[in-house]
């Protein structure tokens, strides 16, 4: 809801820089709405939603938090100490969803007024306009997405909340219509949004077209990812990932072979190896592979310097000198070893991997040669794994081999310690990352995989009706993909680069058998993975092999998703969407079942089996203010309102 409170316009580019949002029960609300800038106020709201401490509070607590990969750390709360545990009640602090809604009427209240602004004030042009809505639909999206992946079932409206008493009175909408809405929305207005902006900083910290086909591309991954469809309906969904996921690669691809962004050469600073053998531009961790030059740069380009070529939006703390903490990120990973929320879970690094071993999916880091396993947190080989360096750290110094300091890292193919002690940044704004290029390699080999093993099953039932029918809506996908798939990359051709990377860079719509989805996604897993273990160019053995089962498959890609987004808010996540996707809490469980083993004498344990498990309760609070709600009935007890 809109309220009396001030708002600052931090950056962006956004001309205001004070304002009073007010209530709509003033006359003067009517007077506010007169010009372009008081739209792009509420925009500037809008962003600064996102980056309140309590909205990233949430997004590290209920993707990471709740996961397999942390642990409590020494200044934890009591409400996260519990969450943690798997032992959750309707009064704890964490299922309070009002930040995220906040987020929403912000851009619910642009969207409702940005027309009537347009029709007063030529100098808001419908440029402006459609820019504006597609940030504004974006976020909103984002929130409600992250808002049903943790509470499945949650009130939903489009429609302004404009006065300070007025609140979501609404009974919840199920999980898939509004999945289905955000779609319809996001379809709507993918290409409002610019290709790109003249600064760096806005290109990631603004909406820009790969950030909206980013968002939908996860949007359809999640609608496919159920247990209740069809194996057809669940393609149909797959194959609309994978296309919104071609989009944003051939635009990234694109631009690193025109060499087309601001005050970077990114010849110079692009992993050479990855981009020749698979065709995609990832940043390197060693420019030249087996040196360790001053390594891990694509860590400290990513979340150090912030704003990086691989990402698609981040939620922007620092900008043109204007700096806003992230308070979030710093109460929960800290600045030193004594002030950590959470810290590495221990099972993350089940012991220091073997110089003689082999990839293996048994473990998440089975070999010694992934710089994620020693930039990400320090592990220490005699107590387990502990300080989360990813964000937090000045500059990564995992591998350098001046530094001995009781932990383990690499130069080359010699593994030398890494540092306990590594200085933590002085200044507190680390961005917060939302979507990077690497996530969507992995969105479009997960729902390749999930593609290919799902036309084997078609292929072999008796009647193949059905397999004809989704011959058939492939084709209708692929002949309407390419026209939108072209927008923001002129220049492209006749560089020199385009005809060589794009024979290597197949665009996944494109891939007709089960045999090529499967390989494909297999090379979109090993261009991530290879990005991270240089070393694989001389040591094959710490490269995984091409699966050949279903669970093989499964478990390379949920192990490189875990590895490659290490505290950043996805895997618990991940758990659930794979929950959703076969019907049942199995993997879930084995995930969890040490971190929860200890609580309530078992009960949780039992408890885990339900679907239902798997989602935050609706606050006691919430509860009382709002009669419509009902109750997740995992967490029902004799001070909630039972609804039937």
């Amino acid at each position: 809801m809109i309220t009396a409170a001030t708002t600052v316009a931090v950056g962006f580019g956004f001309s205001s820089c004070d304002i009073d949002l007010l209530p709509l029960n003033e006359v003067v609300y009517e007077n506010f709405w007169t010009n372009k800038d008081d739209v792009e106020s509420v925009v500037a709201a809008s962003y600064l939603g996102m980056q309140s401490s309590s909205y990233v509070e949430r997004l590290i607590t209920w993707g990471e938090n709740r996961s397999d990969n942390t642990q409590p750390g020494n200044s934890i709360s009591e409400d996260l100490r519990f969450l943690m545990k798997g032992s959750l009640k309707t009064t704890n602090a964490f299922c309070d969803w009002a930040p995220m809604y906040k987020a929403i009427n912000y851009c619910n209240v642009v969207l409702q007024e940005a027309p009537v602004v347009k029709a007063k004030d030529p100098n808001y042009t419908e440029s402006d306009y459609r820019i504006n809505v597609a940030e504004c639909k974006f976020i909103r999206a984002y929130s409600y997405l992250t808002l049903i992946k943790t509470f499945k079932d949650v009130p939903f409206t489009f429609e302004a909340s404009l006065d300070d008493n007025q609140t979501y009175r609404l009974p919840q909408t199920k999980f898939e219509t509004i999945l289905d809405s955000l779609i319809t929305d996001i379809e709507g207005c993918k290409n409002f949004a610019p290709n790109r902006y003249s600064e760096v900083a806005k290109n990631t910290g603004r909406v820009t077209r790969v950030a909206m086909y980013a968002l939908l591309s996860e949007l359809y991954l999640w609608r496919a990812s159920d247990y209740n469809l069809s194996k057809a309906e669940q393609n149909e969904y797959y194959r609309k990932c994978i296309e919104n996921a071609d989009w944003v690669l051939n635009y990234k691809i694109n631009q690193y072979e025109t060499n087309d962004i601001e005050n970077l050469d990114l010849r110079t600073v692009i992993d050479k190896e990855v981009y020749n053998e698979y065709g995609y531009p990832l940043l390197a961790e060693e420019l030249t592979p087996g040196t360790n030059n001053g390594g891990p740069l694509a860590t400290n380009s990513i979340f150090g310097d912030g704003n990086s070529f691989e990402t698609l939006f981040e939620i922007t703390f620092s900008y043109r000198g204007q700096q806003t903490d992230n308070t979030a990120l710093w109460r929960m990973y800290g600045s030193g070893s004594s002030s950590q929320a959470v810290i590495a879970a221990d099972k993350v690094l089940e012991g220091k991997p073997e110089n003689s071993a082999s990839y293996s999916n048994e473990r998440l880091f089975s070999v010694p040669s992934d710089y994620r396993s020693i930039s990400s947190f320090y592990f220490n080989e005699s107590s387990g794994g502990y300080n989360i360096y990813k964000y937090v750290v000045e500059n990564n110094q995992a591998g350098d081999p001046n530094v001995q300091d009781g932990s383990y890292g690499r130069v080359g193919t010699t593994f030398v310690p890494a540092t306990k002690t590594q200085s933590y940044s002085s200044s507190q704004e680390p961005n917060w990352i939302l979507y990077r290029l690497t996530e969507v390699m992995l969105f479009r080999a997960e729902a390749e995989i999930e593609l290919a093993f799902n036309m084997d099953a078609i292929a072999a039932e008796p009647e193949d009706g059905e397999g004809e029918e989704v011959e058939g809506e492939e084709g209708a996908i692929e002949g309407g993909e390419s026209t939108e798939g072209t927008e923001g990359t002129e220049g492209a051709e006749g560089t020199g680069i385009k005809t060589r990377a794009s024979s290597i860079a197949v665009s996944g719509s494109n891939l007709a058998t089960a045999d090529e989805l499967r390989k494909d996604a297999y090379d979109l897993i090993s261009a991530v993975y290879r990005r991270s273990n240089p070393v694989v160019k001389t040591q094959p053995k710490y490269a995984p092999t091409q699966p050949t089962t279903y669970d093989e498959y499964h478990s390379l890609l949920m192990n490189e998703r875990r590895r490659e987004f290490l505290f950043e808010g996805k895997r618990y996540f991940d758990l659930v969407r794979s929950a959703r996707r076969i019907g049942n809490t199995s993997e879930y469980r084995r995930a969890l079942a040490t971190k929860f083993a200890e609580t309530n004498g078992g009960a949780v344990a039992n408890k885990m089996v339900q679907m239902d498990f798997m989602y935050m309760p609706v606050s006691k609070n919430e509860m009382k203010v709002n009669p419509a709600l009902v109750q997740n009935s995992c967490y029902l007890d004799e001070l909630d309102n039972i609804k039937n």
